[in-house]
């Protein structure tokens, strides 16, 4: 099967969790089963994912998160979408050495080599997206 048709919408609503920690878990457990667990760019895909979706936890403090997967133009796009209601754009950021946290979109910056944003849709919804090469 080729790599072209895999795609998938996955949402989560953060109170049916037992723990939202395990969201980024569980994200990375869909995409696997999206992609199959030897896809090329699985890693890379997880690992955004992670990030993504812990920073709509942690920022947003989102009741629910939709994390969605499509192929586009040579590329994956790789999207987390959260209510966007605190109104915060996610935007990279120094840490000191010694902090434990924000190196996550520094992190997706680098993977996507740049392709990556984010926007608020017409419901007010915040869409952080990535594009990982095919």
């Amino acid at each position: 099967m080729s790599s072209s048709l895999h795609a998938g919408v996955k949402v989560w609503t953060v109170g049916e969790l037992d723990d939202p920690a395990m969201l980024p878990r569980l994200a990375r457990t869909e995409l696997a089963a999206w992609l199959g667990a030897d896809h090329q760019a699985l890693d890379d895909l997880r690992l955004i994912a992670s990030e993504l979706v812990t920073n709509a936890l942690q920022h947003a403090a989102a009741q629910w998160v939709r994390l969605s997967l499509a192929p586009e133009a040579g590329f994956w796009r790789l999207t987390v979408t959260d209510p966007g209601r605190n109104g915060l754009v996610p935007r990279p950021r120094v840490p000191a050495d010694a902090d434990e946290s924000g190196r996550g979109l520094r992190l997706v910056h680098e993977l996507t080599a740049g392709l990556w944003g984010t926007y608020q849709d017409r419901s007010g919804e915040r869409v952080v997206w990535a594009l990982l090469p095919r």
